[in-house]
């Protein structure tokens, strides 16, 4: 069966991870054959889903798009969550947990702690902002998170307590027993998704404000920068059209990105950080290595 997940561009190495973890669990299965897909990792369940004539579902989510068009052909083995579980319409038991959380069985390093805090933006939030700079000022080590994915392992482990915009820094950061606190500078950070792991965990978290910051037009060429600034007068002086695209926000001045990490150090100084109960962990474990099971002896048929 084909391994079926999201590639960032950029890098993101919450969905990098997917080859690596089901390469480990199911090394006999995975092949090219896109007619037997395995729906792995991330928020996957949705539209674009490809049609095959076999589709398995072990442990992916629901969050962004439409509902994907389930057909008897679907086996679910098990989703990220509750939340995912019910907008699907499935039997509430199948919501275990992220098989991300799996990492711990086959990512062994035991590194000493280096960072007393560290903090992690989403991928995208990584593009559009220089949180190097804010992380510097705050005093506080920068997580990237489109790195490669077992550098992004190690740096988790090394932490104390991890600051995250990406959910998967906090599930990974869960399953490695490092405390963890969750974050948001920017809206498009999916709330249903968190909540949906949150409650596959049992834990009742909130977002921390930060305080987002811009890199601006140092990303674009001269051309569409010029544009992008002329489009940010124009709206000042009101002269605008809804047919328009916005441009994209101003890069940040150092005031900001000084505030940002203010706001950042209140965080790491208030918040002590969250864990699930090693109970539950390994209950979780113990389910998903029973669906894993159930899966192979599926497909050795």
């Amino acid at each position: 069966m084909k391994l079926y997940f999201f590639k960032d561009p950029g890098g993101n190495f919450g969905d990098d991870l997917n080859p690596w973890l089901f390469g480990k669990l199911f090394p006999e299965l995975l092949d090219e054959n896109s007619n037997d897909l395995l729906i792995g990792i991330g928020t996957l369940l949705n539209h674009r889903i490809p049609t095959a004539a076999k589709v398995s579902v072990f442990g992916s989510g629901h969050g962004y798009g439409r509902l994907p068009a389930i057909t008897p052909d679907w086996s679910f083995y098990c989703v990220r969550g509750p939340g995912t579980a019910k907008a699907l319409g499935l039997d509430p038991a199948l919501a275990i947990t992220d098989p991300a959380m799996l990492t711990p069985l086959y990512e062994k390093r035991q590194p000493e702690k280096k960072f007393k805090v560290s903090y992690m933006p989403h991928c995208d939030s990584a593009r559009m902002g220089d949180w190097q700079k804010v992380c510097t000022l705050a005093g506080i080590n920068l997580i990237d998170p489109q790195q490669d994915f077992l550098d992004v392992f190690l740096q988790i482990k090394q932490s104390e307590h991890l600051i995250t915009e990406a959910m998967h820094g906090a599930i990974l950061a869960d399953a490695f027993r490092v405390p963890w606190t969750p974050a948001k500078a920017y809206p498009h950070i999916s709330e249903f998704k968190w909540q949906d792991w949150l409650d596959s965990v049992q834990v009742a978290a909130s977002f921390q404000p930060l305080l987002p910051v811009f890199r601006g037009d140092s990303q674009y060429s001269i051309k569409d920068a010029f544009k992008h600034k002329s489009k940010r007068v124009l709206k000042t002086l009101s002269v605008w059209s809804d047919s328009w695209q916005d441009p994209p926000p101003a890069q940040s001045s150092y005031r900001q990105i000084e505030a940002s990490a203010a706001a950042l150090v209140a965080v790491a100084s208030n918040c002590k950080g969250h864990l699930s109960s090693d109970k539950l962990l390994a209950d979780n474990t113990e389910r998903l290595l029973a669906k894993a099971e159930l899966l192979r002896q599926h497909h050795a048929r």
